[in-house]
């Protein structure tokens, strides 16, 4: 252990530390004690140092932070060359546009020469006027030049995400989330209407994708699911918290208005989870036990999260036709659902150690088959349980 520094369970002492650095000396020499700069240097040291913990991270900074001084510098050097070619062509002292003018020009055709305004036609331009746009041109050139590799830079690092997003984001993430479910009605013959466009009743929408289920497996009654997709902030905690988390009554208040505006027996949304803290917020949750939230990712929507939300939404409509009948084993498919979305959740994890640790490709590849395999199984087993139980109850309540 060095002298100077000595390491406690609960910080450091220096004692006789000497460190040769103007520029140190003299930052520190602004405060009224001088521990208290240090101590602020190092607390941001360590700040930097927790957001930035991996070689990765490190190396996706450094070579985004190269390359954006590698285009600033290319493209100032190409700014300054051009303007100097521009320059010397309009003042060239023998064929220049500027002494041709100047030769020939006498009162008011002087002012006009040097009119910086742009506000005649190309031919009727003066040279300062043209100079002008040159400059213009290359200063708005080189504004998007460093604007575009600023924006590489912050999606590397993943800064303000949130704030980047628009109506765009979106319409593109409700598509995403349509499609899937539009697959999903066509394996077991239900129809899928997408309504984010379609009102009823009056000027609010509410609802993205309305499925109504086959009438052959509700006795020819009409069960709908409502399914919303969702990526503005309205549902998620400030991102300045602790833990950003979903907003529960939220949730619920936007579900309760599409079930009851589409007359539907059950309401399922699906957010997406940018700026939320995922080890704080389930990505599974119901609630009442007629809505369900589900949070999947905005660029790749886990697929299978979302069909297990759609059995889970024909046995919630289904189960509304037959409430009175206790033959229904609630219990066992609610447990199902559990060790299904377990298994998910297992899924999920070894894919995203996948991405990060090389590895362990092969031996996790093993895991991930037999998940999917059980998952695949487990999924047909819950969709034919409810099927079955749920017949009986059609049956028996014609017999009644």
């Amino acid at each position: 252990m060095s002298e100077e520094i000595e390491v406690t369970e609960v910080g450091i002492v220096i004692r006789d530390l000497e460190i040769e650095d103007a520029e140190l000396a003299a930052y520190v020499s602004t405060f009224e004690d001088p521990a208290d700069g240090v101590r602020g240097l190092i607390d941001i040291a360590m700040k930097v140092q927790a957001h930035f913990t991996t070689d990765l991270e490190t190396q996706n900074i450094r070579a985004a932070a190269d390359d954006v001084i590698q285009r600033i510098e290319e493209a100032y050097e190409q700014l300054v060359e051009d303007l100097e070619e521009k320059a010397a062509l309009l003042v060239d002292p023998k064929d220049g546009p500027v002494i041709k003018a100047l030769n020939t020009a006498t009162g008011d055709n002087l002012k006009k020469l040097l009119n910086p305004e742009r506000d005649l036609s190309e031919v009727d331009l003066s040279p300062m006027a043209r100079l002008r746009g040159l400059v213009n041109d290359d200063i708005e050139s080189l504004r998007k030049e460093v604007g575009d590799t600023l924006e590489e830079i912050k999606k590397k690092l993943g800064i303000g995400a949130s704030s980047r997003k628009t109506a765009a984001d979106g319409v593109d993430f409700e598509g995403k989330v349509d499609l899937i479910v539009q697959n999903y009605a066509t394996i077991y013959g239900d129809t899928a209407i997408a309504i984010g466009a379609i009102t009823e009743g009056g000027p609010s929408k509410k609802g993205d994708t309305e499925v109504e289920l086959n009438y052959s497996d509700t006795n020819n009654i009409s069960c709908k699911i409502i399914w919303e997709s969702k990526t503005d902030k309205t549902f998620k905690g400030s991102a300045t918290s602790r833990s950003p988390k979903v907003i529960d009554d939220q949730v619920k208040k936007e579900l309760n208005n599409a079930i009851e505006t589409r007359k539907a027996k059950c309401a399922i949304m699906v957010l997406d989870s940018a700026g939320l803290d995922m080890d704080a917020q389930p990505e599974w949750r119901e609630y009442e036990g007629n809505k369900l939230l589900i949070v999947v990712d905005p660029i790749t929507p886990d697929e299978n999260l979302i069909r297990l939300a759609y059995l889970w939404g024909r046995w919630k409509a289904k189960s509304s036709i037959g409430t009175n009948v206790v033959s229904v084993d609630f219990e066992g498919i609610k447990d199902a659902f559990d060790k299904i979305r377990m298994r998910l959740k297992d899924l999920s994890n070894i894919k995203r150690t996948n991405t990060t640790v090389v590895g362990l490709l092969t031996a996790s590849s093993k895991d991930i088959t037999g998940i999917q395999r059980d998952t695949k199984g487990m999924m047909e087993a819950l969709a034919e349980t409810i099927n079955i139980e749920l017949a009986e109850i059609n049956d028996e309540i014609e017999e009644n």
